[in-house]
C-alpha cells in the first residue's frame, strides 16, 4: 500500500512539474513621447516555424498584458496601436521561460518617418482593428499560381472546385482589389485571373450595408469581403483570356475578354457563347457587372415592403437553369474610372444577350383526399423559349467635399421573348380508370422595356454620428404580349368511358405599364456617447394599368375573361430605430410602419375597389463581440403581409379548364415573427472554426390555400386565414486545419421542420415536414496535389393530418471525391466522382444509385504558362439522369427533365496578364 501511495505521489508530482513547465511573456505598453499607458493595444504571438497565430490579446487599462501557458519554441511578438509604428520582436522560449519585456515604448509613425526610414519584416497574420490581414509572401505557392491557390494556403479559408470561397466559415460575397471593384465584385474574376505573386496583402472583414456604413446604426446586414492589396508595381496592367471549347454532340463553350486596369481606371470588352448551361468562366464573372449600387424603396401594390433589396444588381433577365438544354450568347463592355483626385467616379456597363432553352418534362404524382380517394396523375410538357435583349447600367459619384457625396444611378433595358409549349396530363383512379384528360398548346411572344434610377445625397456632419441621406427614385415599365392557347379536355364516367369534351381556343392580347416615383429621407443623431437614433420617412406612388383582351377563335371578345384595370398606390413609410452601444455589445431596435392607400378601377365594369393598409415591421438586432475571433448575435424581425389583389379579386382564368381560382374579399393580413440566433468562433492559433445558428418563425392569420377537388380532379382554389403555420431550423458547423500535415477537416449538422396548413374539400390538412442533414469534408493540399472528400446524408419525414399515402420517409446519401495532381512537363490531371444513393422506400420500390465521373487533363505551354490545352470528359459512366422525386404526407411525386448528357471537350485557354511598369513583380 505504501509503495502505491509513493508511486501515486510521484506521478502527481511529475504531472504538476510538467504542467508548471509552461513559458510566459508579459509587459507594459506606453507612448514613448509622453509615457501614457496605451490600453487596448493589440498583442499577437506568432509561431516562427509556420507563421500561425498562437495567441492574441489586448492590453488592459494600464497598458499591461500577460501571455501565460506557452509551449517552448521560436516566436515573433507583434504589438500594434493606431498611429503608432508596430513593435516586432523575435523570442525563443524554453519550457520554463518567464520573459518580462518591461515597458515597451511605441513611437509615432509620423515621427519615425521624419527621422529615419525603418525596414522591418511584416508578420504573416495580424489584426488591424476588425480586419484580419495576411501577408501574401509568407505563404508558399507554386510558380504562376493565381490568387485562388494563395487563398487555399491561408488559415480559415476554403476554396471549392468552382472557385467559391468561404472565410471564417462564411461565404465570401465580394472581392475587391485595392478597395475597389475589379470589373465588378464577383469573386471569380479577381481570384482566377490575378497572379498570387502580384499580391501584397489579403484583408478579410465583414462589410456592412451601405445604410449602416453611413449611419453607424447596425441593421444586421453584413457580408464577408476580401480586399486584395496589390504590390506597387502591379497596380497597372492588363489581362486577357480566350476560352474555346468544342466537343461531341455539338456542345460548345466559347468566351473571350480583354481588360486593362491603371490605378482607378478599368475597361473591358467580353463575349461568350455556350450550349453548356452558361458554364463559361467569363460569363459567370461578367454577368455581375453593375452600376452604382443603391437600396431600393420597395413597396408592393398591397403596401408590403421588402426588408432589404439592392438596385443595379445582377442582370434582371439572367436565370441559372437547373434543367433544359441552353443556347446562350452574351456581348458586353465595362468602363469605370475616378478622376479629379478621386472626387468623381463613373461606371458604364452595357450588355446584349440571347438566351434559348428547350426542356422536355414529365411528371407523375399520387394525392390522397380526405374521403380516402387517391388520384394518380401523369403528364408531359415540351417547352421551348427564347429571351433576348439589351441593357445598360451607369453610375456617377461626386465627392462634393470630405463629408458630402452625390451619387446618380441609371439603368435601362429592353427584352423580347417567345415561347412555344405543348403539354398533356391525365388523372386516373387507383384502379386505373381514367377520370380526366387535358391537352394544351400555348404559343406567345412579347416585349418589355424598363427604366430605373436613383439620386442620392449623403452627408456626414462634424458631429460624429450625425448623418443625412436623401434618395429620389423614378421607375418606368412597359410590356406587351400576345398569347394563343388551345385546350382539349375530356371527362370520363366511373367505368372510364368518355362522357363529355370541352374545346377551348383563346387568343389573348396583353399590355401593361407601371410608373412610380419614390423619395426617402434618413437622419441619424447621436443622443449620447452610447445612444444613437435613426429616423426616416419614405413616400412612393405607383400608377399602373393592365389591359387584357381575350377572344374565342380571335373573333368574339369574351368579357368575363377580359379586363381593363387601372391601379393607383400611395404609400407613406415611417421608420424609427434606436441603438445602444457599449464596449463589445450593441443593440438596435425599432419599427417601420407603412400606410398604403390602394385604388383599383375596373374600366370595363365601371367598378372601383379601394383599400387602406397599415403594415408594421418591428426589428431588433443584438450583437456581442466576445473577443477578436468570437461573436454572438440575436435578431428579431416581424412583418405584415396583406392579401394581394389576385387573392382578393382575381381575374377569372380559363387557360386550364381543370383549375379555377376564386377570390376572397374578407381576407385579413398575416403577421410573421422571425427569431434567429448566431454564434461564430475562430481560433487563429489552432486554425479552428465553429459556428451555430437557430431560427424560428410563426405566422398569425397565415393566408393559405383552400381547394375543392371534384370527382374529375377539377380543382377550385381560393384563400383563407388560418393559425398554426410555423417553421424551425438549426445548424452547427466545425472546421479544423492542420498546417503541418496540410489537412483540413470539417463537419456540418442541420435540421429543418415546418408545419403548413391548407383546406382540402372543407377539411383542414396539417402537413408536417422534417429534414435532417449531415455533411463532412476532408481535404489535403500542397502545391503538387489537392485532394478532397465530402460525404453527406439527408433524411426526410413528412406527415399529413388527413392521412398519408405511405410512411412519408425517405433517405439519401452522397459522396463527392475530387483530386488534382500536378504532373511533370507542366501537366495537370483532375478527376471528380459523385456518388448518389437513394434507397427504395414505401413509395418507390427500387434503389436509385448514380455515379457521375468526370476528369480532365491539361497542359501549360509558353514560358509564363499562359497557354493551356485541355481535354475534358464528363459523365464517363453515362449515368446522369434528369430526375427528382418527393415523398411527404398525402402527396408523392416524381419528375424528369432535359439535361446535358455525357460529352467530351477539347479546349484551348489563353490567359495573358501583365503590368505596364518595367519592374516586374518578384515571385
Amino acid at each position: 500500500m505504501l509503495k502505491k501511495c509513493l508511486l501515486l505521489l510521484l506521478l502527481i508530482t511529475s504531472y504538476l512539474s510538467a504542467a508548471a513547465q509552461k513559458a510566459s511573456i508579459s509587459g507594459k505598453v506606453s507612448d514613448a513621447f509622453d509615457q501614457k499607458h496605451l490600453p487596448n493595444s493589440n498583442v499577437l504571438l506568432i509561431r516562427a516555424a509556420d507563421s500561425i497565430l498562437v495567441k492574441t490579446i489586448r492590453t488592459d487599462a494600464k497598458g499591461e498584458f500577460n501571455l501565460p501557458g506557452l509551449e517552448k519554441g521560436d516566436y515573433t511578438l507583434l504589438i500594434s496601436y493606431p498611429k503608432m509604428a508596430d513593435f516586432v520582436k523575435n523570442l525563443k522560449l524554453s519550457d520554463t521561460a518567464a520573459i518580462n519585456l518591461g515597458n515597451v515604448q511605441m513611437e509615432l509613425k509620423s515621427k519615425l518617418l521624419k527621422e529615419v526610414v525603418i525596414q522591418a519584416t511584416k508578420s504573416a497574420v495580424r489584426m488591424r482593428g476588425d480586419t484580419l490581414v495576411f501577408q501574401a509572401d509568407s505563404f508558399a505557392v507554386r510558380s504562376n499560381a493565381n490568387v485562388q491557390e494563395l487563398l487555399k494556403r491561408l488559415p480559415g479559408f476554403v476554396v471549392d472546385k468552382d472557385g467559391k470561397i468561404k472565410a471564417q466559415g462564411k461565404k465570401v460575397e465580394t472581392v475587391l482589389v485595392d478597395g475597389d471593384e475589379f470589373f465588378g465584385d464577383d469573386p471569380l474574376l479577381a481570384t482566377k485571373y490575378l497572379k498570387a505573386a502580384a499580391v501584397d496583402e489579403i484583408q478579410v472583414y465583414d462589410k456592412k450595408s451601405k445604410n449602416s456604413e453611413l449611419t453607424g446604426i447596425d441593421d444586421g446586414i453584413k457580408n464577408k469581403t476580401i480586399n486584395i492589396k496589390l504590390k506597387e508595381n502591379a497596380k497597372n496592367g492588363y489581362l486577357s483570356t480566350l476560352d474555346a471549347n468544342a466537343g461531341t454532340d455539338y456542345f460548345q463553350d466559347y468566351g473571350g475578354m480583354f481588360g486593362i486596369f491603371k490605378n482607378k481606371l478599368k475597361a473591358a470588352v467580353f463575349g461568350t457563347y455556350s450550349t453548356l448551361d452558361n458554364q463559361s468562366k467569363i460569363a459567370n464573372s461578367m454577368r455581375k457587372l453593375k452600376g452604382e449600387e443603391y437600396d431600393v424603396i420597395q413597396v408592393g401594390d398591397d403596401g408590403s415592403s421588402i426588408m432589404f433589396a439592392t438596385g443595379m444588381d445582377e442582370d434582371d433577365d439572367f436565370s441559372s437553369a437547373g434543367s433544359g438544354l441552353p443556347n446562350n450568347l452574351n456581348l458586353g463592355m465595362h468602363f469605370s474610372d475616378k478622376f479629379h483626385d478621386n472626387k468623381m467616379g463613373i461606371k458604364i456597363n452595357a450588355k446584349s444577350f440571347d438566351y434559348k432553352s428547350k426542356n422536355l418534362e414529365t411528371s407523375n404524382s399520387r394525392e390522397k383526399l380526405p374521403s380516402g380517394a387517391v388520384f394518380v396523375s401523369s403528364g408531359s410538357n415540351d417547352d421551348r423559349s427564347k429571351t433576348a435583349g439589351e441593357n445598360i447600367k451607369t453610375g456617377y459619384s461626386y465627392n462634393i467635399d470630405s463629408l458630402t457625396v452625390l451619387k446618380l444611378s441609371v439603368a435601362a433595358r429592353k427584352t423580347r421573348n417567345t415561347q412555344n409549349a405543348s403539354g398533356y396530363n391525365d388523372t386516373q383512379t387507383e384502379n386505373g380508370f381514367f377520370v380526366s384528360e387535358n391537352n394544351q398548346i400555348n404559343t406567345g411572344k412579347g416585349t418589355s422595356e424598363g427604366f430605373n434610377g436613383n439620386i442620392n445625397y449623403a452627408r456626414r456632419f462634424q458631429k460624429k454620428g450625425r448623418t443625412l441621406s436623401i434618395d429620389i427614385q423614378p421607375e418606368s415599365q412597359q410590356n406587351t404580349s400576345f398569347e394563343k392557347s388551345q385546350n382539349i379536355t375530356r371527362y370520363f364516367n366511373d367505368n372510364g368511358e368518355e362522357n363529355r369534351r370541352e374545346d377551348i381556343n383563346l387568343y389573348t392580347d396583353n399590355s401593361g405599364s407601371k410608373n412610380s416615383i419614390g423619395t426617402r429621407i434618413s437622419y441619424t443623431e447621436p443622443l449620447s456617447k452610447r445612444w444613437a437614433m435613426e429616423a426616416g420617412y419614405s413616400f412612393k406612388t405607383i400608377s399602373s394599368s393592365s389591359y387584357r383582351s381575350v377572344s374565342d377563335q380571335n373573333i368574339r371578345k369574351i368579357d368575363s375573361l377580359s379586363n381593363n384595370f387601372k391601379f393607383i398606390n400611395f404609400s407613406n413609410v415611417g421608420k424609427m430605430v434606436f441603438q445602444y452601444r457599449v464596449n463589445k455589445f450593441s443593440i438596435s431596435s425599432g419599427m417601420e410602419a407603412t400606410r398604403t392607400s390602394f385604388e383599383l378601377n375596373d374600366l370595363d365594369r365601371n367598378k372601383d375597389f379601394d383599400r387602406n393598409y397599415l403594415n408594421l415591421a418591428p426589428s431588433t438586432n443584438m450583437n456581442y463581440r466576445i473577443d477578436n475571433g468570437k461573436s454572438l448575435s440575436l435578431n428579431y424581425n416581424g412583418y405584415m403581409q396583406q392579401p394581394s389583389i389576385e387573392q382578393l379579386q382575381p381575374v377569372r382564368q380559363l387557360s386550364n379548364p381543370l383549375l379555377q381560382i376564386v377570390g376572397n374579399s374578407s381576407l385579413r393580413p398575416s403577421f410573421t415573427n422571425n427569431f434567429s440566433l448566431y454564434y461564430s468562433g475562430f481560433q487563429f492559433q489552432n486554425d479552428e472554426f465553429i459556428s451555430a445558428s437557430f431560427n424560428y418563425s410563426f405566422t398569425n392569420n397565415a393566408i393559405v390555400n383552400t381547394d375543392i377537388v371534384d370527382d374529375f380532379n377539377k380543382r377550385i382554389s381560393s384563400f383563407t386565414n388560418l393559425n398554426g403555420s410555423n417553421s424551425m431550423s438549426g445548424n452547427i458547423s466545425y472546421s479544423k486545419g492542420f498546417s503541418k500535415t496540410h489537412l483540413r477537416l470539417g463537419g456540418d449538422l442541420g435540421f429543418n421542420t415546418s408545419n403548413r396548413l391548407s383546406i382540402i374539400n372543407f377539411t383542414t390538412n396539417k402537413s408536417r415536414n422534417n429534414q435532417y442533414n449531415l455533411r463532412g469534408s476532408f481535404s489535403y493540399y500542397t502545391p503538387k496535389i489537392d485532394l478532397s472528400y465530402s460525404p453527406s446524408a439527408n433524411f426526410m419525414y413528412g406527415s399529413s393530418s388527413i392521412g398519408e399515402i405511405n410512411d412519408g420517409k425517405s433517405l439519401n446519401h452522397n459522396h463527392e471525391f475530387s483530386g488534382t495532381l500536378q504532373l511533370p512537363y507542366r501537366l495537370e490531371f483532375n478527376t471528380t466522382l459523385s456518388l448518389s444513393y437513394r434507397p427504395a422506400n414505401a413509395s418507390f420500390d427500387r434503389d436509385l444509385d448514380i455515379a457521375i465521373w468526370n476528369c480532365y487533363l491539361s497542359g501549360k505551354l509558353l514560358k509564363n504558362e499562359s497557354l493551356e490545352i485541355k481535354f475534358t470528359l464528363t459523365d464517363i459512366l453515362n449515368q446522369k439522369i434528369g430526375y427528382e422525386r418527393y415523398v411527404g404526407g398525402n402527396i408523392v411525386s416524381e419528375n424528369t427533365y432535359s439535361y446535358i448528357p455525357r460529352y467530351a471537350l477539347i479546349g484551348v485557354n489563353w490567359n495573358l496578364s501583365g503590368n505596364f511598369m518595367k519592374n516586374t513583380v518578384k515571385k
